[in-house]
């Protein structure tokens, strides 16, 4: 509509150079009227001929307006010539988006549970003039349409979980996300909205879970370390008891090699003695063997010496 305002614009003051023109008698001024005028009518024309055309980028489509009323067909990406210059354009991206939400889910407990959600939808291009015409952009569809519904669902489906801790199990969130995908689909199809998926980001328990199961997760990291210590200890003990076995067997072996030895000597001395018995002579011989070959000096009570004629 702008585009049309200018024109009228310069086609009003093509109309007036032009009368000033004819109306004036200095040849000069009238030759330079006329020019511009006619400058005027080709610059009408060129902004009337830019405004006979559009382009719709790719992932997108247009929709055009004509004084308010909006045309049932959208345009398409690419290039559309000639179309009324009088039209007015809104766009619509039909590209994949992401909203993201979050939202406080009740449980019977009557405690509350902060949910994460992502929710993947795309624009239905052929429902851009219906869009427009009842919501308006694709914001507004999610603003008008999608968070409200998307937290009436959560709020419902949390009534039938009994503790807030059974978010967590994996196949609550399943079943949440198929709930979630199937009722905003049905809901937002007819708004204009395509539901690709919807996914659980995170989960944050109530403030009072969080404490419990932190205060339960110290007591069990204090029982694996009590654990750990007994069966340290223990193994030590077990160490010290085989070690000991160890030194028990070893005193054994060396008992019984003391006994080996003593019966062993007491069986030599047990058959030396059988042999003296049949040998007195053996002592004697035993005497012989000892003697270093030294005559004695003395000999007899009188303590005569005996000279020992021997040659050293």
């Amino acid at each position: 509509m702008g585009t049309i305002v200018i024109i009228l614009i310069v086609l009003l003051a093509g109309i007036i150079f032009t009368f000033v023109a004819q109306s004036s008698a200095d040849p000069k001024t009238k030759r330079t009227f006329h020019t511009v005028s006619i400058l005027c009518y080709v610059a009408a024309l060129l902004t009337l001929a830019m405004a006979s055309y559009t382009t719709v980028p790719a992932g997108h489509v247009k929709v055009a307006s004509l004084f308010g009323k909006v045309q049932p067909v959208p345009f398409d990406e690419g290039l559309h010539f000639p179309v009324n210059p009088l039209y007015s354009w809104t766009e619509f991206d039909l590209r994949q988006k992401t909203h993201k939400e979050r939202a406080g889910v009740p449980s019977e407990d009557k405690l509350i549970t902060e949910m994460d959600v992502s929710v993947q939808y795309r624009t239905i291009g052929s429902m851009a003039p219906d869009i427009l015409r009842n919501t308006g952009k694709t914001q507004d569809i999610i603003n008008v349409h999608m968070i409200p519904k998307l937290r009436s669902i959560l709020r419902e489906q949390g009534k039938g979980i009994k503790q807030a801790q059974d978010f967590f199990l994996e196949s609550v969130q399943a079943q949440l996300q198929v709930t979630l995908q199937t009722s905003l689909s049905e809901y937002l199809a007819p708004k204009g909205l395509q539901v690709e998926t919807v996914l659980i980001r995170d989960v944050v328990l109530p403030a009072v879970i969080r404490n419990a199961i932190t205060e339960t997760k110290k007591r069990e990291q204090e029982v694996l370390k009590q654990q750990a210590e007994l069966e340290r200890f223990a193994t030590e003990q077990n160490q010290k008891v085989k070690q000991a076995e160890s030194e028990l067997q070893a005193a054994k072996l060396e008992a019984e090699k003391i006994r080996a030895l003593a019966d062993a000597e007491a069986y030599q001395i047990e058959v030396i003695n059988r042999q003296l018995a049949k040998s007195p002579n053996y002592i004697h011989l035993k005497e012989v063997e000892r003697w270093n070959g030294v005559l004695p000096k003395y000999t007899g009570n009188s303590s005569v010496p005996i000279l020992d004629l021997r040659k050293e």
